[in-house]
């Protein structure tokens, strides 16, 4: 073994090597802390592996579980990270295991002062039962003949089965003459996911 390379052995003819990285111009120190613990890769330590946004490409006037109109965002500059999120019938999909942050933010249009909500619904049984984990409630302003207003809700989801955690949005407390608002020329209505690490 050259002595530029350190040969660690488990015992059962598998082993780590440790290699310089090259010319190092002058002496370098590595100190290991008094104390147990692991070592993390770069890759390891809790960067973001995950990023995606969809939107709903038209307005929204009934009460309901968002269930069409859903798109991956397609706007000037979009991109996402990773694999993306799956959705069907309104029910998105994770990926990946893992903690994540799910965010709807919302607009809403009404011809009278008025109100309507985005709730953030999840499961843990593939929608065999669901829970409600988040709501935002959008109050219209404005003295005008058409209001509006604008609200975000988010929540962190612990992912430990692709299969059967999942989420839904949905809308609620529309009367006649409110809208939420959706558009295909530009994000107005639409729904984050980040993962920020592994559990």
């Amino acid at each position: 073994m050259p002595p530029w390379k350190i040969k660690i052995d488990d015992g059962s003819g598998n082993y780590t090597i440790l290699t310089n990285a090259g010319s190092l111009g002058s002496d370098k120190t590595i100190t290991i802390p008094n104390t147990t613990g692991t070592v993390a890769l770069t890759s390891d330590t809790g960067s973001l592996t995950e990023a995606d946004m969809w939107e709903t490409s038209a307005s929204i006037s009934s009460t309901g579980v968002i269930t069409t109109n859903l798109q991956r965002s397609s706007q000037t500059a979009f991109g996402y990270l990773g694999t993306g999120m799956t959705e069907s019938s309104g029910i998105f999909t994770f990926p990946s295991t893992g903690y994540w942050l799910v965010t709807a933010s919302a607009c809403i249009q009404a011809t009278t002062s008025d109100g309507a909500t985005i709730e953030i619904r999840s499961t843990n049984d593939n929608f065999t039962s669901e829970d409600l984990i988040a709501n935002m409630i959008i109050g219209a302003f404005g003295s005008g003949t058409t209001d509006a207003g604008t609200g975000v809700c988010s929540t962190i989801i612990d992912v430990t089965d692709t299969s059967n955690d999942k989420v839904k949005f949905r809308a609620g407390s529309i009367t006649s003459g409110t809208t939420i608002l959706g558009s295909t020329g530009y994000s107005v209505t639409s729904f984050k996911f980040l993962k920020l690490g592994d559990t």
